[in-house]
């Protein structure tokens, strides 16, 4: 899923670029479809990072434990 997430706006992108004057179509004001894809780029690019990171920080494996033992070894931060 990450990777068809992310290949379809790579794949527009590579479009987009490919013509110039699909890319200078005005959006809003001086925004162009270029540079509003561009920004939509980058919000899935963040976004996916961000869901990444948190399905991985989710794991099953729990925190290790911080006993005193461990603590008068290597100190604490």
């Amino acid at each position: 899923m990450l990777v068809t997430v992310n290949a379809l706006p790579l794949a527009v992108g590579v479009v987009l670029s490919c013509s110039t004057t699909l890319g200078e179509i005005s959006v809003y004001g001086r925004l162009t479809l270029g540079m509003a894809w561009a920004l939509s780029q980058l919000v899935v690019l963040v976004g996916g990072t961000w869901w990444y990171e948190s399905r991985a920080a989710s794991s099953c494996e729990p925190a290790p434990a911080t006993t005193a033992a461990s603590r008068s070894v290597g100190g604490t931060w």
